[in-house]
């Protein structure tokens, strides 16, 4: 097995088994959290499906034509369709588009394949509407959907799908595969496999942009000081965010997303349950904050920075989002 990728090894040997002509299916659904590595498996799958110079069964060279421009995403067989810029659902139009493209013949392989990335974002038409092509699938065509979890998606449209589970690769193990790959010392190792969760494509994507390791560790250190501000200071804070420069929305989310981090270590420590934490440059506060909060009261506020996300992607008015998370969280003394 070499596709060069970490963590997934049953589901790449699923993979390469119904890569070979007499096993292929119609449809396949990979599920797994943001920065498992979904859409990484879901390209590599399809180089193993048209690679003309395999080196072993199921396995892809990754230098041949269709290999490159299957990285490149720019392989004539296959369309990727994703939500388009701006809206948040990928809508039935798109679905009838891509039935469409998908009744031709392949332009030069076996099969011509769809790819779908987040399907949990598609409108209840587009899933419906999706449901014609599972259920009366076209000759030589191949639907490669991928999605948050099954259940985020209708039983109509996960049960006619082979199902592929990804999850996140255990702390240790991502930390040495990580310290042996890119030559980090066993402290950043560690440190980048917590703060990802066992998630490849997030430690790698930290890895690759260190502003945005800097960016995260800011939003920390701005929930460490909202934490001691009253009322007034809170709303100060969002009033010099909304000068700041970038899309609002977009901001907002980052921040949110990265003190839902914090708030999950908190619920550790409350519930005492051994699980390692992410942010271990905050544990001080992180246990402290635990110790003078219940564990409904920790559960409660995590639920609210959920909520607020997805209130951003229903396109609420994220200053409002914003101001009335920070007014909810409580205040620590210094």
């Amino acid at each position: 097995m070499s596709w060069n990728i970490l963590g997934h090894e049953r589901a790449i040997q699923f993979l390469q088994i119904h890569s070979q002509p007499e096993n292929v299916r119609h449809a396949y659904l990979i599920t797994g959290a943001e920065g498992v590595g979904r859409e990484t498996l879901a390209l590599a799958f399809v180089k193993a499906l048209n690679c003309i110079n395999p080196p072993s069964k199921g396995d892809f060279c990754g230098v041949c034509q269709p290999c490159r421009q299957i990285e490149a995403q720019a392989f004539p067989d296959l369309a990727i369709l994703r939500v388009a810029e701006g809206a948040r659902e990928l809508k039935i139009e798109q679905i009838r588009a891509m039935q469409q493209s998908l009744a031709l013949a392949p332009y030069q392989s076996k099969y011509r394949v769809v790819l779908i990335p987040d399907f949990q974002r598609a409108t209840l038409g587009a899933s419906n509407a999706l449901l014609k092509s599972l259920e009366e699938p076209p000759a030589r065509a191949i639907l490669i959907l991928t999605a948050d979890a099954r259940e985020s998606l209708l039983e109509t449209i996960a049960s006619r799908c082979e199902l592929v589970r990804l999850r996140p690769m255990r702390i240790g193990d991502l930390a040495k595969e990580l310290q042996e790959r890119h030559e980090l010392s066993e402290v950043e190792s560690r440190k980048l496999a917590q703060l990802a969760g066992g998630r490849v494509g997030t430690a790698m994507h930290y890895l690759r942009d260190e502003d945005l390791l800097e960016k995260y560790h800011n939003a920390l250190d701005q929930l460490d000081e909202i934490l001691n501000l009253n009322l007034r200071g809170r709303l100060k804070y969002v009033e010099n965010l909304q000068r700041a420069k970038g899309q609002a929305r977009e901001n907002y989310g980052f921040l949110i997303a990265t003190w839902l981090t914090f708030w999950r270590d908190v619920l550790i420590c409350s519930e005492a349950s051994g699980v390692p934490l992410v942010n271990l440059a905050m544990e001080d506060l992180t246990r402290r904050t635990a110790a003078g909060l219940s564990l409904q009261r920790v559960a409660s506020i995590l639920k609210r920075h959920e909520e607020a996300l997805t209130m951003l992607d229903q396109y609420v008015n994220p200053r409002l989002i914003l101001e009335n998370l920070l007014l909810d969280l409580p205040r620590l003394e210094s």
